[in-house]
């Protein structure tokens, strides 16, 4: 039986609108992924007033699913939750459709993350967006590493001719211009933002804590004799105990020369030092590279996310698919 057709969360009561995407912040907290605190209240406010969009399927008093979305900058986001009721599948594929209806002309792609799933609830509502025009499924990993006094990590092997500060000695703008170039060419490239000025924004979030608060001496950064930064990485306070990497990135000229392997030992020996006992942080699947290297550091992977990508076809201008009716 196909689900109801979805309607607009400023339908909902406050209440409920507030709770669902309460639950939604707590599900992506609890799998290690990291928003502002007031995410909640700005988020709930904007739908209020209509400035922002977002869909539900159920009871006004007790929705069985919400969709969000935001578009900036040619690139929206969306994400899909389910509350556990229902048929969370159909629902989550009928909301996802939504958002691809009501995308703005100007918007070239849609990244959409789910919560409130099982694994495989999640597999199989990527199967159905995969059925769509200009859509794929990208995988991220989540990866953690204990740290204890007994397993201590090497000293790091530093590249000859190259120093390790924090992160806070290097000119901000060094740094954003480095982390935009690093990305470029691979498959993260497009996960944070398109644009040099968006980049820019989410190193500025970072370092004003929005994400957690920064971790100066496990955030490295590396300099050239002459003072060029030819990487870093940022690690903030996930939760008590908990360090999480925010970002890494190093300069194309200077890979596969041990740098990353070096700014990686010296941010998990900071962070045992600190007296933390676990390091996290996310990889994309087709990242091979880098998840190699969090390999042989120590990491594992404890858990999985699924990103829905739909990106607008050729010819520029061609409209998303129209809703469709559950299969």
């Amino acid at each position: 039986m196909a689900p109801e057709p979805p309607r607009p969360a400023r339908e909902l009561r406050r209440d409920a609108l507030w709770e669902l995407v309460g639950t939604i912040r707590r599900s992506l907290a609890q799998r290690g992924e990291i928003l502002p605190a007031v995410w909640v209240e700005e988020t709930v406010e904007s739908i209020a007033r209509g400035t922002g969009l977002g869909w539900f399927t159920g009871p006004t008093a007790q929705p069985t699913s919400l969709a969000l979305l935001w578009a900036r900058e040619g690139t929206g986001y969306g994400h899909l939750h389910s509350a556990g009721a229902g048929d969370p599948v159909a629902e989550l594929s009928a909301l996802a459709t939504e958002l691809l209806h009501h995308l703005p002309a100007t918007v070239h792609r849609l990244d959409v993350g789910a919560t409130g799933v099982t694994p495989e609830q999640e597999v199989a509502v990527g199967r159905r967006w995969s059925e769509l025009p200009g859509t794929t499924v990208i995988l991220r990993h989540s990866m953690v590493r204990d740290l204890s006094m007994d397993d201590v990590p090497p000293e790091p092997a530093v590249p000859e001719g190259v120093a390790l500060v924090t992160v806070r000695k290097v000119p901000f703008d060094e740094l954003c211009a480095l982390d935009w170039r690093s990305y470029r060419g691979t498959p993260d490239e497009t996960l944070l933002s398109e644009s040099p000025a968006g980049n820019r924004e989410m190193l500025e979030n970072a370092f004003a804590g929005l994400f957690g608060t920064i971790l100066d001496d496990a955030s490295p950064a590396a300099r050239t004799p002459d003072g060029t930064v030819v990487g870093f990485a940022v690690t903030c306070q996930e939760a008590i105990g908990v360090g999480i990497l925010l970002d890494v990135a190093v300069a194309p000229e200077w890979r596969r020369k041990g740098l990353g392997r070096a700014l990686l030992l010296r941010m998990l020996r900071a962070l045992l030092a600190l007296g933390y006992r676990r390091a996290h942080l996310w990889v994309t699947e087709g990242n091979a590279p880098a998840r190699a290297l969090y390999d042989r550091l120590g990491f594992r992977p404890d858990a999985s996310a699924a990103i829905y990508r739909w990106s607008r076809p050729a010819p520029a201008g061609a409209e998303p698919p129209q809703r469709q009716s559950e299969r």
